[in-house]
C-alpha cells in the first residue's frame, strides 16, 4: 500500500505525490491548459481552489506545482513556489512578500534569497519600505531567471484577514495587476467576501475551481491505489465485496477524498460491518474536529447552524430565523457570516429567486443527524439501507425496474426522491448492456417530471449521466440537445453547459450544441472558455455555407466579437466582426441583426475610447443598412443608441452639422408607443441636439429640438426619465420669455409640469411666463402657479421673488415686500455672493411706490450693501442723505438709478412693456 498522507499531503515526497495522485486529472489538465496560455507582460489569470476540508486542495495544488516541474517549457518559464499550509507568521504585506522570498529559497535551492529576506528584516524597521523592497527581490529573481513565480498560499482568506486590513489587501492586488511576473494559486474552504461582495479588492480577480465530491469511477481509481498497483489494479477483496458500503458512504460524504481513506481503512479493517456503523465511526473520529469548528462559533450562530444543520434541506431565512426564535435581521446576520466562514452556502433552487441556505459540508450534516436528530436519523438510516440494498450483492439489472416502481408507488418527492434518480441513473447509464437502458431513462424522465416540475434539477442529472456515456451519433444524443436547450431556457445554464458538453464531446460536429455550449459560458461570464467554444464550432461550419448552416457560422462570430469586446480586446473583435457582417444583411434573422448592431455599437466605443474617432463613426455607419422601421423595438433601440453615440462623437470631432443630424434620425427609429426605454433614447439625442443649436445661437431650432424631445416623455413614465427633461423645458421657457415670445414660454413650462408635477422650478418657470404676458385677469392663475412652487421648494428664494411679483402688480407694496425679505432670508449667503436675477428692479419699483426706507433695511439685512453699491447711494440720496464723494463710475450708475425712480413715480401712463421685476434671462 503506499504510503498516504490524509493531512499533510506536503511531506510527501514528488514520486509519492505523483503515485497518490489519482483523481481531479481533468481539473489539473485545465490549470495547465489556462497557464500555458499566459503571455508575457500580460496580467495573469490567477486561480483560487475552493472545496471544503478534505476535498484535495493541497494535493491538487502541490500536484499543479509539480507538473510545472516536470513539463520542460513550463519549467523554462515558470518557477514554482509553495507556501506552508498554515501561514500564522504572515501579520502585514511585508510579511506576505517575504516568506515568499524564504519559500523561493527553498524552492529553488538558493540561500542568497532567504537571506536577503533576512537582511531586510534586520536592517529595515519600516513595513511599507520592507513590502517594497521584498516585492523587488522577487522581481529580481524573475530578472536573472528568466521566469516568473507561480505561488501556492493556502487558506487564503486567512492570510488575506491577516495582512492588516483593506489597504494591505488593496496594495497586494495593485501589485498583482501591476506587474505580470507573479501568478497566485490560492485555496479557500468557501467563497469568502474579498472576493464575492462588490467593491471588495479582489471581487471577480480570480477564476474558481470549485472541488466538488469525487465520483464512482475516480473513487474506484482512488481505492485501487490501496494495493500496490498503479490505479489499474482490482480493489483488494474487502473493498470489492462491500462496495454497497462504500458507495453509500462516497454519497452520505459528498465523495470527500479524506473521508473515502478513512471509509477503505474501516472496510478492511471490519469487513463484517454496516454502512451505518461505517459513518458513526468516522462521525467518532471526526468529532473532536467538528465540535471545536462549532464551538467557535458565537451562541447565536451556534444556534442557528443547528437549525439549519437539523433541517437537512435547503431553508429560508425566515425558516431558520423561525426555528432559532430569532429576528429575521439577527438571522440573516448570522448566515451571512456562516455562509463567509464556510459553514454554510447559499443555493437557488430552479425558478425561484429567494436565497436558500443549507450546510456548507455534507458531512457536517450526518454529523448532526446522527447525534442531535431522532426524525433525522431515521430518514438517514431508511437512506442508508435503500443505497447499500441498491449497491450491494443484490442484482443490479433487477433493481434498476424495481426501484423505479418503489420510488412512484411511495410518491417520495423532493430530496429523497432526487437523490435515488440521480444515484441510479449513473449506474442504469453505465450499464450499456441492459436491454432496457433507454426505457428506464424515457421513465425515469416522467417520473422526476410528474413529481417535481419541468425545471428539476434531477432531470439534468439523469440526462447528463447517459450522455456522458453514449456514442457520438446516438439518438440519445440529439434528443439531450433539445433537452440542453430547455435548460438554457430555464435558465438552468450550468446544467445546460453539462449537457452541451457531452453532445460535443460525443458529437463535435454538431455545431449547434457547440454554439450553444458557448453562449451558456458566454451568460455566466466565462468569456475566454466562451471563445474557445465558438472557435470550434466556426472549424466545422463557414459563414458562406449555403447548406443551412451559414446562420450557425453568423452567430458563432458574432457571439465570439462579444467575448473579445468584454476581454477588452478591440482589435481582435473588429476581425470578427468585420468578418461576420459581409453576411449580415436584411435578410438575416430579426436576432443575429440585432446582436451585430450592439457589437458594432460595443466595438465603436472601444475604438473612440482608444482616441480611434474615425474608425469608431466608421464602424457605427454600417448599423443602418441591416434595420427596417418595422423591426422589433430591440433592434431599433440599438440603432438609436449607435446614432445617439455617432453623434456625441461627431460634436467632439468639430463636426456639429453631421452631429445634429444624427441626433434627428434618431427619431426616425422611435414610435410613440415604444418602451420608455427607447423613448428615453430618442429624448436623449433629441436635448443633445437642442443644446448644440444653442451653441450655435440657433435659438429657434434648440426650442423646437426640445420640445420633439418632450414628445417622447409620458406622465407614467419612470420620474429620472420624465424630470430631466421637465428641468430642460422649464429653462427653455424662461429662456422664450426672456426673448418675448409669452405663449411658447407657456407652452414649454406648462408641459414641463405636465411632465413633473413636483418639480418647483417649473412651476416658477410657468408662472413667470403667465406674468410676462401682461394679462392683469390671469394674475391669479399665476399666483396659483408661483404658490405651488413655493410649496414644492419652500427653501427657493426666486420663487417666493416671484410670487412677490403678484400683489405688486396688485399694488400692494407691503405684502410683495414682506415676500421679498423671505426671499432673501432663504436665499442666504448664495444670493449675497452673486447677482439675483430681477432683485435690482424689483427694489427700484419698491422705491418708486414710497418704500424707501424699508428697502434700505432690507438691504442691510441681507447683506447686501455692498454687492448692490449703487442702489444702496440712490436709495440713501432717495432719503435725503448725504453722499460721499464716489467713483465716477458708481455716482453715473446712481443717477441713472435715481432717473428710474422718478420715471416710475411719475407714472408714464401705461405699464412697461415688462414688468417692474424684469428677470435676467435662465442660464442652461
Amino acid at each position: 500500500m503506499k504510503r498516504q498522507r490524509l493531512y499533510n499531503p506536503a511531506q510527501l515526497a514528488p514520486d509519492e505525490l505523483r503515485a497518490s495522485f489519482i483523481a481531479r486529472q481533468e481539473t489539473l489538465e485545465e490549470l495547465l491548459r489556462v497557464i500555458r496560455q499566459e503571455k508575457p507582460g500580460r496580467p495573469c489569470q490567477h486561480f483560487l481552489l475552493i472545496g471544503p476540508r478534505g476535498m484535495g486542495k493541497t494535493t491538487l495544488g502541490l500536484r499543479f506545482l509539480l507538473s510545472i516541474e516536470d513539463d520542460p517549457e513550463l519549467a523554462a518559464g515558470w518557477q514554482a513556489v509553495a507556501f506552508d499550509e498554515e501561514s500564522y507568521g504572515i501579520g502585514d504585506l511585508a510579511d506576505f512578500w517575504l516568506t515568499a522570498l524564504e519559500h523561493l529559497s527553498r524552492a529553488t535551492d538558493e540561500p542568497a534569497w532567504a537571506e536577503r529576506a533576512d537582511a531586510l528584516r534586520q536592517d529595515e524597521s519600516d513595513a511599507e519600505r520592507q513590502a517594497v523592497y521584498a516585492r523587488a527581490a522577487l522581481r529580481d529573481f524573475c530578472q536573472e531567471s528568466g521566469k516568473r513565480l507561480v505561488l501556492f498560499v493556502e487558506n487564503l482568506d486567512i492570510v488575506f484577514g491577516q495582512l492588516g486590513g483593506e489597504r494591505a489587501v488593496h496594495a497586494l492586488r495593485a501589485s498583482l495587476i501591476e506587474h505580470s511576473d507573479i501568478l497566485l494559486v490560492g485555496s479557500a474552504n468557501t467563497v469568502f467576501e474579498a472576493i464575492r461582495g462588490h467593491g471588495e479588492p479582489f471581487y471577480e480577480f480570480f477564476r474558481l475551481f470549485v472541488l466538488e465530491g469525487l465520483g464512482p469511477e475516480d473513487t474506484r481509481r482512488m481505492l485501487a491505489s490501496f494495493t500496490d498497483g498503479d490505479g489499474g489494479a482490482e480493489l483488494p477483496e474487502a473493498l470489492y465485496l462491500e462496495r454497497g458500503r462504500l458507495e453509500t458512504v462516497r454519497r452520505l460524504t459528498g465523495g470527500n477524498p479524506r473521508l473515502l481513506v478513512l471509509a477503505c481503512r474501516m472496510l478492511i479493517e471490519s469487513p463484517l460491518g454496516s454502512p451505518l456503523e461505517d459513518l458513526e465511526r468516522l462521525i467518532d473520529e471526526q468529532t473532536p474536529f467538528f465540535k471545536a469548528r462549532i464551538e467557535e462559533l458565537p451562541v447565536q450562530g451556534r444556534r442557528v447552524f443547528h437549525c439549519l444543520a437539523a433541517g437537512w434541506k435547503p431553508m429560508l431565512a425566515k425558516e431558520i430565523a423561525d426555528a432559532a426564535k430569532l429576528s429575521s435581521s439577527h438571522a440573516s446576520a448570522q448566515l451571512r457570516q456562516l455562509v463567509d466562514k464556510g459553514y454554510a452556502r447559499e443555493l437557488r433552487l430552479p425558478r425561484t429567486k429567494r436565497v436558500r441556505y443549507e450546510v456548507g459540508d455534507r458531512f457536517y450534516n450526518i454529523y448532526y443527524l446522527l447525534r442531535f436528530s431522532r426524525a433525522g436519523r431515521q430518514r438517514l438510516e431508511r437512506l442508508v439501507h435503500f443505497l447499500h440494498d441498491l449497491f450491494g450483492p443484490t442484482g443490479m439489472r433487477s433493481m434498476y425496474p424495481a426501484a423505479l416502481h418503489v420510488l412512484r408507488e411511495r410518491k417520495w418527492r423532493g430530496e429523497e426522491l432526487s437523490d435515488w434518480l440521480g444515484i441510479i441513473a449513473g449506474y442504469v447509464a453505465s450499464d450499456r448492456e441492459y436491454e432496457a437502458r433507454e426505457d428506464w431513462r424515457r421513465k425515469a424522465i416522467g417520473l422526476a417530471t410528474d413529481a417535481l416540475g419541468a425545471n428539476a434539477s434531477v432531470l439534468g442529472e439523469i440526462e447528463q449521466a447517459f450522455a456522458d456515456r453514449d456514442p457520438p451519433g446516438s439518438p440519445v444524443v440529439f434528443d439531450d440537445f433539445k433537452r440542453g436547450i430547455d435548460l438554457f431556457d430555464a435558465e438552468r445554464y450550468t446544467d445546460a453547459e453539462v449537457v452541451f458538453q457531452a453532445v460535443v464531446r460525443n458529437a463535435p460536429e454538431h455545431a449547434g450544441a457547440g454554439l450553444m455550449l458557448g453562449v451558456a459560458l458566454f451568460v455566466q461570464g466565462r468569456f475566454d472558455e466562451a471563445t474557445d467554444a465558438f472557435d470550434r464550432v466556426l472549424e466545422y461550419v463557414r459563414p458562406n455555407d449555403r447548406d443551412g448552416t451559414q446562420l450557425l457560422a453568423i452567430a458563432a462570430l458574432l457571439f465570439k466579437t462579444d467575448d473579445l469586446v468584454r476581454l477588452k480586446q478591440f482589435e481582435a473583435a473588429r476581425l470578427a466582426l468585420q468578418l461576420a457582417l459581409e453576411y449580415v444583411d436584411l435578410d438575416v434573422l430579426p436576432e443575429l441583426r440585432n446582436l451585430a448592431a450592439m457589437l458594432l455599437l460595443w466595438v465603436g466605443r472601444g475604438l473612440a475610447e482608444q482616441g480611434r474617432h474615425d474608425e469608431a463613426v466608421a464602424a457605427w455607419t454600417r448599423t443602418t443598412d441591416f434595420v427596417r422601421p418595422d423591426d422589433p423595438g430591440e433592434l431599433r433601440h440599438t440603432t438609436a443608441e449607435v446614432l445617439a453615440a455617432r453623434g456625441r462623437v461627431l460634436a467632439e470631432l468639430g463636426r456639429p452639422d453631421e452631429a445634429l443630424a444624427d441626433w434627428k434620425k434618431v427619431a426616425e427609429y422611435v414610435n410613440p408607443a415604444d418602451s420608455w426605454e427607447l423613448r428615453r433614447t430618442a429624448a436623449t439625442a433629441l436635448v443633445s441636439r437642442g443644446t448644440t443649436l444653442v451653441n450655435m445661437e440657433r435659438y429657434e431650432d434648440s426650442t423646437s429640438a426640445w420640445l420633439m424631445a418632450s414628445e417622447y416623455v409620458s406622465p407614467d413614465d419612470p420620474v429620472e426619465f420624465r424630470r430631466p427633461i421637465a428641468k430642460i423645458l422649464a429653462i427653455e421657457g424662461g429662456l422664450l420669455s426672456f426673448r418675448g415670445e409669452g405663449s411658447k414660454s407657456e407652452a414649454a413650462c406648462r408641459r414641463a409640469t405636465e411632465l413633473d408635477p413636483t418639480h418647483g422650478e417649473a412651476w416658477r418657470a410657468l408662472a413667470e411666463a403667465i406674468i410676462r404676458q401682461g394679462d392683469d385677469a390671469r394674475l391669479t392663475e399665476a399666483e396659483v402657479c408661483a404658490r405651488r412652487a413655493v410649496h414644492l421648494e419652500p427653501e427657493s428664494g426666486s420663487a417666493l421673488h416671484t410670487l412677490s411679483d403678484i400683489p405688486a402688480l396688485r399694488g400692494n407694496w407691503a405684502e410683495a415686500l414682506d415676500l421679498l425679505e423671505r426671499a432673501l432670508d432663504v436665499g442666504g449667503v448664495d444670493f449675497q455672493t452673486r447677482e439675483w436675477p430681477g432683485l435690482t428692479e424689483s427694489l427700484i419699483g419698491a422705491v418708486a411706490a414710497g418704500h424707501g426706507p424699508r428697502v434700505r433695511q432690507l438691504l442691510e439685512r441681507a447683506g447686501l450693501v455692498e454687492p448692490m453699491e449703487p442702489l444702496w447711494h440712490a436709495v440713501r440720496a432717495e432719503l435725503g442723505e448725504d453722499l460721499e464723494p464716489l467713483p465716477s463710475e458708481i455716482m453715473d450708475t446712481v443717477t441713472e438709478i435715481r432717473k428710474e425712480f422718478a420715471e416710475q413715480r411719475q407714472g408714464r401712463g401705461e405699464r412697461r412693456e415688462h414688468t417692474a421685476f424684469d428677470r435676467t434671462p435662465p442660464t442652461a
